[in-house]
């Protein structure tokens, strides 16, 4: 699996960034930037995505899960997961709480939940969605057919992981952070209020951004980022 390691000064909290789907720890360049010395910043590529596309396939989300405590090495952090990374970090606060101190997720990817349509309706309403997806990626290096292909295979299997309840919400027992976009889909934007009121946690809403803040709006999503730090036990 390939982890990078972005050294903080000595003592510093230990922050894990889990990247979504069709992404990769580049997505998060420019929160490392932000971030780094006041953290130590620990990021990933996932099973079955960029430089650990060729790894082992993960079974489950508790496959994923495992993958972020791993990354950990032992060490208590504040967990933060963008979309689908979103809910690797509640699995793996589920699994080691221990060792997951504090959760911030933005707009993860919950389609167990009863407002979240199944992926082939979520992919025929994505149709109507086109304009907003563009501006999502615009500026991103474009895919070849090869990779395209790659992702989708990539994607479903995800997906599969997620089409019943992997965990139960009342199990996430670390203090939380959620957050969420004007600028994002219908399921996604339903999802930070009724999600907060699940996990018992605050809501940070992004009123100029859409779902790949992290990639636009790099220092709002470090200080998404700090205030999950400030709520860690």
């Amino acid at each position: 699996m390939h982890v990078v390691e972005h050294a903080g000064r000595v003592g510093a909290p230990v922050v894990l960034l889990i990247h979504g789907l069709q992404d990769s720890v580049a997505s998060f360049d420019g929160v490392v930037a932000e971030l780094t010395p006041e953290f130590t910043v620990v990021t990933y590529d996932r099973r079955g995505w960029g430089r650990s596309r060729d790894d082992p396939l993960p079974t489950s989300l508790a496959d994923h899960a495992q993958d972020a405590v791993d990354a950990l090495a032992g060490r208590r952090a504040t967990v933060v997961g963008h979309s689908y990374g979103g809910v690797v970090a509640m699995m793996a606060a589920v699994a080691r709480p221990d060792l997951v101190a504090s959760l911030a997720v933005f707009e993860p990817t919950v389609p167990f939940t009863d407002w979240w349509p199944d992926h082939d309706e979520m992919l025929r309403r994505s149709r109507d969605l086109k304009a907003m997806l563009a501006r999502w990626n615009a500026g991103q290096p474009r895919r070849t057919p090869e990779q395209r292909a790659a992702d989708e295979v990539s994607m479903a299997r995800d997906f599969s992981f997620v089409e019943t309840a992997p965990f139960d919400f009342a199990a996430v027992s670390v203090p939380c952070l959620v957050g969420g976009s004007v600028d994002t889909t219908p399921w996604d934007f339903e999802s930070a209020e009724r999600l907060a009121e699940l996990l018992d946690a605050d809501v940070v809403m992004f009123p100029d951004a859409g779902h790949t803040v992290h990639r636009t709006h790099a220092r709002e999503f470090a200080e998404f980022t700090r205030r999950a730090v400030a709520r860690a036990r």
